[in-house]
């Protein structure tokens, strides 16, 4: 057994030693992989800030002019921002300056400059309706476009990333992401800014390369400037005279860092080994290049992480061979001693037991047959035992559960109808008042249960309550009242705390998605004030109050239901996307080169655009399929009558759903899912069937686009009296030869 050992201990080992050097290779890339994503994913922030916000100035949706709306979109904004993102402002083409920032602090400030303030930058704090209170600081002249953020934009007449800077107050580096806003004329408007404070690369250097005793640092590449590092060295200094002094690679933290840099920038290798004064370091490199930025993220880790180790458990391997083989002689005489014993203890436990002491067990010492049955015997015992001890004990924990499911919904476990009921006059007492009533509605769980099946329904519902319940607090009541209906009570709680609930509420909703559909709730509420009104008349009046909102909010919610689900079909598929794109804009120019009426234009665009809105049932893997088996078919038949169901429901589009359910219907009678045939199916339809059969064609293959066009023709004129309208066929080959369209 020693020589077995010791020959397998070998072996290991000297493998241990040829792998490592491989190993320490490949943890430096996995380091220098995982900085490498979270720095592009950081620097891709403020500008995806700007990116979604900017169409909000550029398309009028808010109104500068408004203080209030303005501060409450600014502030809005750079609060739900990370503690990275300082500002978030707009400055215009006239010189005016507006946003928000965070002062030294970390409270957020709300920023104007304009002819009221002189064109100077008065900052003014943030009241809870987030609109500007008291004025806090007056901090001089300023034009936002002699920055360098507001100058790379324009110039750049798109996204733009400023050079590195001090922070104005901050002991800190900041960088700014800006996005210019032009109007309906191509006009500059102004610049959008997001600034942000690159502190936190550090932070995370330090957390990624924690335990590996390694460095992490992060350069421009040209300037060899730090940006962060691992080492806590300082990045940058003042000087006397108030500039500021960046530190290059090497003359700030490690010596070996700055060398190993050197090395590559003579020789542009991205992964090598360097000698240390200290130690081998395996150093990776990868660039960064974000909108005119150019950064190089270096990590080394040295291979005394690994081969310290190995070392550490050759000797510990030794030491687990001596105990091994204590251990084997201890378990040889154990064993021969439980052997030779007698079996007499299972006979004396059976005499115990026939006399009626069930705490008696045999004591196991064997594993053969004799084992085995003292084995059963102990377990029969205790299931005597715990039978006899616990019965009472699992009529009262039945009877409790029996008791909960009764009072309790079992989908959302909130209270149930029944315990609402039961249980409202012990709240409706005047230690509560103000008692108001929230009642709720959930939008959209009709159309989910048909379209996506009643287990999507169910999410729904189940989200829904996670949701109300997180929004609440500890001492109010919710219950489940109806399939798709909650009611709340909200004990000591006045009309403004009840609204500031119903704000988180649709606050908790902002983001929740469940399959396609956007999450959203209809809310009402009342409040009770005096004992001598009625509950059932404040509850009355609260779910009147649901229903005027569920009304007048109708149209957004619908729209958004719509947009979710258009916008999930396309993240499932680019290319349905596309071609729902190109194939309601050729059923436009189609439209108009038939010289139909503008509304009917308008109609044939929406529902090209829309007419494959069925297939959000089909998962991503089946939507990107080649091709389909006749199973796959007949499942791929069923988007036009979803479609058709979609769009049935909203008023938006209910003049578009006839037109989806019959795009895939044919002039012979053959087509799906009502077998029309002729001028039976509608004109629209007839007109999707040509431009969506020509569209694919021309989109598929591996020919030129030429050729991909001719083929296309060719199908349409082949399909023309049987699949399409002859006389449309006949109409559209002609536009496509006339180059109409």
């Amino acid at each position: 057994m020693l020589i077995s050992l010791t020959g397998i201990g070998y072996l290991i080992f000297t493998r241990w030693f040829s792998s490592a050097g491989q190993t320490m290779e490949g943890i430096a890339g996995s380091i220098n992989e995982n900085v490498y994503n979270r720095i592009y994913s950081f620097m891709r922030t403020p500008d995806h800030i700007n990116e979604v916000n900017r169409k909000t100035i550029e398309n009028g949706i808010l109104d500068l002019s408004d203080e209030k709306l303005r501060d409450k979109f600014f502030v809005g904004v750079l609060s739900s921002c990370s503690d990275e993102i300082y500002s978030f402002s707009y400055g215009t083409s006239d010189g005016e300056y507006y946003g928000a920032r965070r002062n030294e602090n970390g409270t957020v400030e709300i920023m104007r400059n304009n002819a009221s303030t002189g064109g100077e930058s008065w900052y003014y704090s943030v009241d809870e309706d987030m609109t500007a209170g008291e004025l806090v600081v007056k901090a001089g002249s300023f034009d936002p476009r002699s920055r360098s953020w507001y100058r790379a934009a324009v110039e750049a007449q798109g996204p733009a990333l400023s050079p590195v800077y001090k922070h104005f107050v901050m002991d800190d580096l900041a960088i700014s992401a800006a996005w210019p806003v032009y109007d309906g004329g191509g006009k500059l408007q102004g610049v959008l800014g997001t600034h942000m404070l690159l502190s936190g690369i550090g932070a995370f250097l330090e957390n990624t390369i924690q335990g590996f005793n390694g460095y992490a640092i992060i350069v421009e590449r040209d300037s060899g400037e730090m940006i962060a590092n691992s080492t806590g060295a300082d990045n940058f200094t003042v000087l006397e005279d108030g500039s500021l002094k960046r530190y290059r690679i090497g003359e700030a933290g490690s010596s070996d860092m700055g060398k190993a840099y050197e090395y590559y920038r003579a020789n542009g290798m991205s992964d090598f080994i360097y000698e240390g004064a200290k130690d081998r370091l395996y150093v990776n490199v990868r660039e960064i290049q974000v909108r005119g930025m150019d950064w190089i993220v270096m990590t080394a880790i040295p291979d005394g992480l690994l081969m310290d180790n190995v070392v550490k458990s050759i000797h510990l391997t030794v030491l687990i061979i001596v105990v091994t083989l204590l251990a084997a002689g201890f378990v040889f005489y154990a064993v021969t001693d439980r052997l030779l014993k007698p079996v007499n203890s299972l006979l004396q436990v059976s005499e115990a037991l026939s006399s009626g002491d069930l705490s008696k067990r045999v004591v196991i010492s064997r594993n053969d047959e004799i084992g085995c049955i003292s084995k059963s015997f102990n377990r029969v015992a205790d299931k005597m035992q715990f039978l006899i001890n616990n019965l009472e004990a699992n009529v009262s924990e039945r009877t409790e559960q029996l008791h909960y499911l009764s009072m309790h919904d079992s989908l959302t476990g909130l209270h149930n109808r029944r315990c609402f009921e039961e249980n409202r006059s012990r709240i409706d007492v005047s230690d509560n008042l103000p008692l108001s009533v929230i009642f709720a509605d959930i939008n959209g769980l009709k159309m989910t249960n048909d379209i996506f099946g009643h287990a999507a329904g169910d999410e729904l519902i189940r989200k829904s309550s996670e949701i109300l319940v997180q929004s609440c607090r500890d001492k109010d009541i919710i219950a489940r009242i109806g399939g798709d209906e909650f009611i709340v009570l909200l004990p000591r709680t006045d009309e403004e705390i009840a609204g500031r609930i119903i704000s988180r509420i649709r606050s908790g909703f902002a983001n929740a998605r469940v399959a396609a559909i956007k999450c959203s709730m209809s809310l009402g509420s009342d409040t009770k004030w005096r004992m001598d009104q009625s509950l059932e008349e404040v509850m009355a009046n609260a779910e009147n109050a649901m229903y005027k909102d569920k009304t007048m909010n109708r149209k957004t919610v619908n729209r958004d239901i719509i947009d979710t689900i258009v916008e999930t079909l396309d993240a499932k598929s680019s290319s349905e996307k596309r071609h729902s794109i190109a194939v309601s804009e050729l059923c436009g120019r189609v439209g108009a080169a038939l010289k139909l009426p503008e509304a009917k234009i308008n109609k044939l665009e929406r529902a090209g655009y829309l007419h494959d809105i069925g297939k959000i049932i089909f998962d991503e893997s089946f939507l990107k399929k080649e091709a389909y088996t006749e199973e796959e078919h007949e499942k791929m038949r069923q988007h036009a009558v979803v479609g058709y169901r979609i769009l049935n429901l909203f008023d938006e589009t209910l003049d578009l759903a006839e037109f989806v359910y019959c795009h895939h219907e044919r002039w012979d009678g053959k087509g799906y899912p009502r077998g029309l045939y002729g001028e039976q199916i509608p004109k629209i339809a007839r007109i999707i069937s040509i431009v969506e059969t020509y569209e694919r064609v021309l989109s598929r293959g591996e020919l030129s686009a030429e050729e991909r066009k001719r083929a296309a023709i060719e199908v349409i004129r082949a399909g023309a009296g049987n699949q399409f309208d002859p006389q449309i066929a006949e109409a559209f080959i002609r536009i496509i030869d006339e180059g109409s369209i």
